[in-house]
């Protein structure tokens, strides 16, 4: 995420989506106006000012730029100043005197209120207990974004989120329909299958000083199909994912496919379809569990090629595959052929 910063807001994302400030221009008189770079300046930000008129010739005019009171800059064509904004609900009164030669003069104000905005966002796709990660978006799945501001009035009241108008875009076209008073939180389509879309959200307070702006680029990702172990004890090994070749000490075990980022909510969602095949053969799954397939090589070592497919009933996008060679060990540890695999659900 980037940084905007204006009398507004820093941002700063879920999962690490950067900051956002913005400033609003206040008191502009005569025929001068003032422009900041960047647009929306966060909490300490140096912001640069530039003078603009299309009455007077400012290259050719006396420029006094004065900060909180205190000249910081002038000189003849001075059209650009710096100044460092202060904490969050601070106030830097700039302004600006322009005086033409033939002495005419103009002046503006700008009053800059740093804020900070931050935007996370989340998809509805699935992902297992304890991941640690963001629920990323795929196609045919929901985004979910939400807006937190942190607005500060220089007088040290916090406006309430409930407070604010947002406005939100999506690649810069506004989104009327989740648009409005108090809506911070939204839920849109993800971007299209192999598609990035940039969201956006300004906030603003009723009186229009204090505003926020904040954007995050969102891309939609392929879904995929991990294997682990689900041991008869302890459950579903998440913590060691399979390789896609493994040694397994045993003769026998039951392996529990689990579909990342797919639209679904369990692995065992009757949406999904699992297609099974181990060395060349289609295997039935358990309607109870068809994300699980249950493998015994008896008193032999084999290696079993495990493939699976994984479909959507409705959502045509989803097509994940995977593919694992699984080296099984007996006791005996005898040689074996792998007519010697028996293929079953549990």
């Amino acid at each position: 995420m980037r940084r905007l910063a204006l009398a507004f807001a820093v941002v700063l994302a879920l999962a690490a989506v950067p900051a956002y400030a913005q400033l609003g221009l206040l008191g502009t008189s005569g025929s001068v106006t003032i422009s900041l770079s960047p647009q929306y300046p966060g909490p300490h930000d140096t912001v640069t000012l530039t003078a603009q008129s299309s009455v007077l010739d400012l290259s050719q005019s006396s420029i006094v730029w004065s900060v909180n009171g205190a000249v910081v800059a002038q000189g003849t064509g001075q059209e650009t100043a710096n100044v460092t904004v202060g904490a969050l609900g601070s106030d830097t009164a700039v302004t600006v005197q322009a005086t033409a030669p033939d002495s005419t003069s103009a002046s503006a104000t700008a009053h800059i209120i740093p804020t900070e905005l931050d935007l996370l966002y989340d998809s509805d796709s699935y992902t297992p207990p304890f991941y640690r990660g963001r629920s990323l978006p795929s196609a045919g799945s929901s985004l979910v974004l939400q807006a937190l501001p942190h607005f500060v009035e220089p007088g040290g009241t916090t406006v309430p989120a409930s407070d604010l108008t947002y406005t939100w875009r999506d690649n810069g076209q506004v989104m009327g329909q989740v648009s409005g008073k108090g809506k911070s939180a939204i839920v849109i389509p993800s971007p299209v299958l192999y598609g990035t879309d940039v969201i956006s959200v300004q906030a603003q307070s009723s009186d229009g000083l204090l505003s926020g702006q904040s954007s995050v680029s969102v891309s939609a990702v392929d879904p995929i199909v991990v294997l682990y172990e689900d041991h008869p004890l302890y459950g579903i090994l998440y913590e060691k994912a399979l390789d896609s070749a493994s040694f397994i000490p045993e003769s026998e075990m039951t392996f529990a496919a689990v579909p990342y980022f797919a639209t679904a909510h369990t692995p065992a969602d009757a949406t999904l379809q699992y297609a099974w095949r181990v060395n060349g053969q289609s295997i039935r799954s358990d309607a109870a569990k068809p994300n699980e397939l249950t493998l015994q090589a008896g008193d032999t070592s084999n290696t079993a090629l495990i493939e699976l497919s994984l479909t959507h009933a409705t959502n045509y996008f989803l097509d994940a595959q995977g593919s694992w060679n699984i080296t099984f060990s007996s006791s005996s540890g005898s040689a074996g052929t792998q007519d010697a695999f028996h293929a079953g659900t549990q």
